[in-house]
């Protein structure tokens, strides 16, 4: 299990590496799930992995990227992320050649309706008490617009009524898209 000190020297040592291999580079990352949150600050626990969207990387980048073993390359055509993450996405400080950025709450709220296991619920949860609740809703709606695979959008419906339920809210999205 990592936590916040050992996310942050994976990620540091990284940033070290670019710099010495691809100085030339400023290489980004996007993070979402556990690891995101711990970073930002949104919720004190530890995590198995890294969840990194996949940006396209080159092969150089991705055996880079086997420094933050083990990591979770997010495909956004497979993974419940809204199209527009980068909008409301949070730079960390303290990086020379890598810039970190994390979901915002709300995204990363939304992106763990599509799993909705345990823990997703117990992070939702938390994340919940210090979110935009307009903004919650803004980004499940991309969310669920942004799933391309049926199967997952259905799971998704169904993931966002309990969600509702637990929060008593009465979020709906478009499912004529």
């Amino acid at each position: 299990m990592k936590y916040f000190d050992d996310l942050l020297n994976d990620l540091k040592f990284v940033d070290d590496i670019i710099g010495h291999m691809l100085p030339e580079n400023l290489l980004e990352f996007y993070l979402a799930g556990g690891s995101a949150c711990i970073l930002a600050g949104y919720i004190e626990r530890a995590t198995k992995d890294f969840d990194i969207i996949d940006l396209g990387y080159s092969s150089t980048i991705g055996k880079i990227l086997n420094y933050l073993q083990p990591y979770d390359l997010l495909d956004v055509n497979h993974a419940e992320i809204a199209y527009n993450f980068k909008d409301r996405a949070k730079i960390l400080d303290g990086f020379n050649n890598i810039k970190v950025y994390v979901l915002s709450r709300e995204d990363i709220i939304a992106s763990k309706i599509g799993r909705y296991e345990e823990k997703d619920r117990n992070d939702i949860n938390v994340l919940m008490n210090s979110a935009d609740l307009s903004l919650v809703t803004k980004c499940i709606k991309d969310t669920f617009s942004s799933i391309t695979n049926p199967r997952r959008k259905q799971r998704y419906l169904m993931h966002l009524d309990h969600f509702n339920s637990a929060y008593k809210l009465n979020i709906e999205v478009n499912t004529d898209v």
